[in-house]
């Protein structure tokens, strides 16, 4: 990240975001599951009730030519963006529809939502681009499909990656908001790149963005740039400051006595290495010592001070 224009970036792998939702799965169920009763269609109520009987997975990768062909595309949504795009797939979607208060049977079957991931706003906006369903209902009730079941189960993909970002933080006693400004998904990782300053992306890229070699050989990997590294440095040895390094005094009887104190202040001009693991920087640390000489005498009496030095920044 040394040459890089991104301050931060974080590359997630997906057996770790796969991990992450089954456990969301495992412990917020409600999250995936709910129902829907919109306005009649010409005048028509329907109802769409759904869970998701196992945990969403992400695919990193835009759906093939022949399942593309078969989704239920979003509305002006005509073909698969450059980049960007990747699916949440459902293996077991448990699907409760009603048809002007008549009952439907009940379905379960296997669900496919293309997205798109773009930076928008500090965050992640999921572009909703198409939906592939396995056993909903069709023939006479297929208006529910197109209008209500394929609506909401977009929508539903794009919400549970909404809340992907690189939040504000904390840091060595000092906040680091950072602004998502690129979103990569490669076959083995989703990325997510942040810069301390404002993003001013808000829509999707009409190009796909020059690409990056980013690393692929661990499940979850993050990458500071050398600017931000240096402020995080530099925060981190300033919660020190004015900390007493050393304060002891010596005597060696009849001989002599010394007393003496350390107090670290501050550092100065940091600079990280061309290897980011190495840094320097100048330290300014006030220090004072005194050594008294006492002639050899049973009484101790005639002691002078022998001499006295310090340094204050």
């Amino acid at each position: 990240m040394s040459e890089s224009t991104f301050d931060l970036a974080v590359g997630v792998g997906t057996d770790a975001i796969n991990s992450g939702l089954q456990k969301a799965h495992d412990q917020h169920r409600d999250g995936f599951r709910g129902s829907v009763a919109p306005d009649p269609v010409e005048g028509t109520a329907y109802t769409f009730a759904w869970d998701f009987l196992d945990a969403p997975a992400l695919v990193l990768a835009p759906p093939d030519a022949d399942l593309w062909g078969k989704m239920i595309k979003a509305d002006g949504v005509t073909a698969l963006p450059d980049s960007g795009v990747l699916q949440v797939v459902a293996e077991q979607l448990q699907a409760d529809c009603t048809v002007g208060g008549t009952p439907l049977p009940r379905v379960t079957g296997k669900v496919t939502v293309a997205l798109q991931v773009t930076p928008s706003g500090g965050g992640i906006t999921a572009v909703p681009l198409g939906a592939w369903l396995e056993n909903l209902p069709d023939g006479p009730t297929s208006i529910i499909v197109k209008n209500i079941v394929v609506p909401t189960l977009l929508n539903q993909g794009a919400t549970l990656l909404q809340s992907l970002q690189i939040p504000a933080q904390g840091l060595f006693g000092q906040t680091v908001t950072l602004s998502l400004v690129r979103v990569d998904v490669i076959p083995t990782h989703l990325v997510l790149a942040s810069t301390t300053a404002v993003s001013t992306a808000t829509t999707a890229r009409a190009e796909p963005a020059e690409p990056v070699d980013w690393p692929t050989d661990k499940q979850v990997f993050t990458l500071i740039g050398k600017e931000l590294l240096t402020t995080l440095l530099t925060a981190a040895i300033g919660q020190y400051a004015d900390t007493q390094l050393a304060k002891d005094e010596k005597t060696v009887q009849y001989v002599a006595s010394a007393r003496w104190d350390a107090t670290f202040r501050r550092v100065t001009n940091l600079s990280i290495g061309s290897d980011p693991t190495t840094a320097s920087a100048g330290v300014d640390i006030d220090w004072h010592a005194e050594l008294d000489l006492v002639p050899l005498s049973p009484d101790g009496s005639g002691g002078c001070a022998l001499t006295k030095a310090g340094h204050e920044s």
